[in-house]
């Protein structure tokens, strides 16, 4: 019994840290951030984090939002870095967690068995790995629905990469996605907001997030079948 409490203990840590990151953050941000300021951030992460709405929404309503209260250069830094965060707390979370689904009842046995296929595929064409990693990061960027870091680390382990690369490529993409975002609201301004809130928009944006991620989900049933063909 002894044993099983240090053990217990680390993986509620490993369950608990990123969300406990996430709150000293926000925390922080309240204590250099006037009220208004501070509202419109952390409204903006729960936001990106909840709702089905992607960087192409939040991004330039954060900065907007921030502009209008005059929060000047400092909009675009505080809107690009919570919306990174989120997504890097995301992935360092799958990262630590994973072997929790591997270990969920029913889904835990297929999710390990597509992993093992697609990671003895990856393995035995060594481009497969720098291509799929590339593909991954491009995926977190593109600023629509269900592409972020959630989404993107579960894909990418589902996909046989090991978390480390994943971690490395879900940053990357959601850095490589955010920027150009905040820029682009920074400099252009409310009337990007007001385009991007239309109905038609935000359709656009919903089908083309679940078109992609669709796409990506075929991929790795692909590479599973294609695994499973040659083992035969």
């Amino acid at each position: 019994m002894a044993s099983r409490v240090p053990e217990a203990v680390y993986r509620a840590a490993l369950f608990g840290l990123p969300f406990a990151l996430a709150f000293l953050y926000v925390v922080s941000l309240l204590a250099v951030l006037s009220a208004e300021a501070w509202s419109i951030v952390f409204g903006g992460m729960v936001t990106y984090l909840l709702a089905p709405v992607g960087t192409e929404i939040v991004i330039p309503v954060v900065v907007v939002g921030l502009q209008l209260i005059d929060a000047g250069v400092l909009a675009i830094v505080l809107a690009i870095t919570s919306v990174v965060l989120v997504d890097v707390l995301m992935a360092l979370f799958v990262a630590w967690n994973w072997d929790l689904l591997e270990r969920a009842p029913g889904l835990g046995r297929v999710v390990r068995r597509v992993e093992a296929k697609c990671h003895r595929v990856i393995a035995r064409k060594k481009w497969g790995e720098g291509a799929t990693l590339t593909a991954l990061a491009a995926y977190v960027a593109l600023p629509v629905q269900m592409t972020g870091g959630l989404f993107g680390s579960v894909l990418g382990r589902v996909m046989g990469l090991d978390k480390t690369r994943v971690f490395v490529a879900v940053v990357a993409g959601s850095a490589a996605g955010a920027v150009p975002m905040g820029i682009v609201a920074y400099v252009v301004g409310e009337p990007v907001v007001e385009a991007l809130r239309s109905p038609t928009a935000t359709t656009v944006a919903a089908a083309a997030g679940i078109l992609i991620t669709t796409a990506f989900v075929v991929a790795v049933i692909v590479l599973y079948l294609r695994g499973k063909r040659n083992a035969d």
